[in-house]
């Protein structure tokens, strides 16, 4: 985030910002992902949004101990589905 000057109103970043963000999330992040073997919560909207159904399963497949739980919402889970999304996260904290 970028420094504004004192009362000054704005945007609480910079346009810029939104484009290198969007830049530092293509690519290969498979070695992230299963650089962990921790337990792992992935909450997945069914109706459509930003993670294809295939790449949720690769997930699964690559990364034991992954939980997949998928909602009839959009990406936007725990918005869209405050109860069901509280209910997946309460279900996976109790199973750990």
């Amino acid at each position: 985030m970028r420094e504004r000057p004192e009362g000054v109103w704005g945007l609480h970043f910079h346009p810029q910002d939104i484009y290198d963000s969007e830049d530092q999330v293509h690519g290969d992040h498979w070695a992230d992902w299963t650089g962990s073997a921790c337990p792992a919560l992935l909450l997945r909207g069914a109706k459509g949004g930003v993670l294809p159904a295939e790449q949720a399963e690769q997930m699964v497949t690559r990364r034991p101990g992954t939980h997949l739980v998928e909602l009839e919402t959009d990406h936007f889970v725990y918005a869209n589905d405050p109860a069901a999304f509280a209910t997946a996260v309460r279900g996976f904290l109790d199973a750990v």
